[in-house]
This record gives C-alpha cells, structure tokens and sequence, in this order.
C-alpha cells in the first residue's frame, strides 16, 4: 500500500509540472508584456506549490544574499532530476531567463509559451545556431538587463553521482559580458521523489549559493581557467551538501542508492 500511494503521488507531481506551463499562459495573459520577463518565475512558484501539497519537502537556502549583489549575471545550477523545478523557485530572481534544449520548443502550446516569456532555446547539433542564439541573447543581457540561469552540464547528470563537465558555453558569454557567475548547488534531490524507484516522501533540501565570480578583466584566454575555477567551487560545495543530507536523513542515501542500483539494470 505505501507503495502504491508513493506512485500515485510520483505520478501527480508529474502531471501537475506538464500542466503547469498552461497556468503560465494564463498568468500571460493578465500582465502587460514588459512583465513577461517575470513569468519564469510565477510558473516555477506555481509549480512548488502544487509540489508541496502532493509531496512536502523542506528547502533551505544558505547564501540567499549573493543572488543579487551584482546583476545582471549568469546563474549556474547542478542538475540532477525533474523535480529540482519545484525548488528553483526558491532562489529564482527576477528578470531571468533560461536557456533549453530545442526539443523544449516543439512541446505544443508549451513550448511556445515559454518562447513568449523570453526564454531561448538552442539546437545542440547545430552549433552555427547554438553561437547565434547565444550572441543574441548576450546583446539582450546588456540591453535589457536581464539574468541568465543556465544547466553548465548541458543536461541532467543522470549519473546521480558528483557533477558532470560543465560546457564552455556560459563563461564565453560572462567574458564577453564581463558579468559575474553566481552558482547555485543543490543537494540530491531525486532520493525524495522518484517515479522509476516508486517513492515520494518528505524531506529536505539544501541550496547553497556561492559568492560570485567575477569576470571583470578577463579574456577569451581566461574562459577554460574560469570554466575550471566554476566546476571546483560547485563540486566542492555539492559534496558538502551531500554529505550534509546523508547525514542529517540517512534514508535520503538509502532512496539515493536505491535509484542508482535501478538505473544500472534497467
């Protein structure tokens, strides 16, 4: 039976995240255009609060004063599992903006939707897109001066183990900007809800936002030494916090390596 309700609320989640970009399109429709730029985060409030009545989890967020003392900046996040969009929200600032996958834009309604509210998307396999998108963005970043949160992994760390290699992408961007890199590490979140595992309880997560790095000075010389300088910061901050969730809720790493021993023979 406890299984069955930890499906049920695994499988609950889960829709309510694929409906929600709908509830953006309406918050859209009630907000002048200059406030679009905003419509990032009142979706992923949204979503954490949907995610909260179905599957509680605890959020403490260490360093919340780093998030905007310099702007605009670039943002970057460890990504490990879905459900990391109900708790984005919790460090989510203002007029920022994302950067995902093409495939994203093909979603019907969806896609477009989030297309509408600023957000860009680029095609990995397309690298003369890719560069394009990206030089276009960075003129809105300094026009507009707007944020960029961005995945450095390029994609969900499915491994669940440590980070994987951050892309060149955003530190050739922060030089040409000469904008701060701030980044945001979260603890293992998929140990708390799981569909392929079958468990969704509560629990807690960790959120440490570490003191930004500047890029003031710096050339395209520089980007792999500040690729390299970004990766050892968040690395080291993620085992902290892994450490810190092991220890504080054992079952969290009894769910984690639960997960791992499931996607090994799947």
């Amino acid at each position: 039976m406890e299984k069955a309700i930890a499906w049920i609320r695994s499988i609950l989640v889960i829709l309510w995240m694929i409906l929600s970009p709908f509830a953006m399109g309406i918050w859209m429709l009630f907000h002048p255009k200059e406030e679009w730029l905003n419509a990032d985060l009142a979706l992923l409030r949204f979503i954490r609060w949907g995610v909260r009545k179905i599957a509680p989890i605890e959020v403490e967020v260490e360093g919340r004063e780093h998030l905007t003392k310099h702007q605009p900046c670039i943002y970057l996040n460890n990504h490990q599992h879905t459900i990391e969009a109900a708790l984005i929200a919790e460090v989510y600032p203002p007029r920022t903006v994302v950067v995902a996958k093409m495939g994203l834009r093909k979603i019907p309604i969806a896609g477009w939707i989030f297309e509408k509210a600023g957000n860009v998307f680029i095609n990995r396999q397309d690298l003369e897109q890719s560069i394009r998108a990206m030089n276009e963005l960075a003129e809105r970043m300094h026009r507009e001066k707007i944020n960029l949160w961005i995945f450095p992994e390029g994609r969900l760390n499915t491994d669940r183990v440590g980070l994987g290699p951050f892309k060149k992408g955003p530190f050739h961007m922060a030089v040409q900007l000469q904008v701060p890199l701030v980044p945001v590490v979260f603890s293992p979140s998929y140990c708390l809800l799981d569909a392929v595992a079958g468990h969704a309880r509560s629990g807690k997560v960790w959120i440490k936002v570490l003191e930004p790095i500047p890029t003031e000075g710096l050339t395209e010389e520089d980007v792999e030494a500040l690729r390299d300088l970004a990766f050892q910061r968040t690395e080291a901050a993620y085992e902290e916090l892994e450490e810190r969730a092991f220890g504080f809720l054992p079952h969290h790493k009894v769910n984690c390596e639960h997960v791992r021993d499931i996607e090994r023979t799947a």
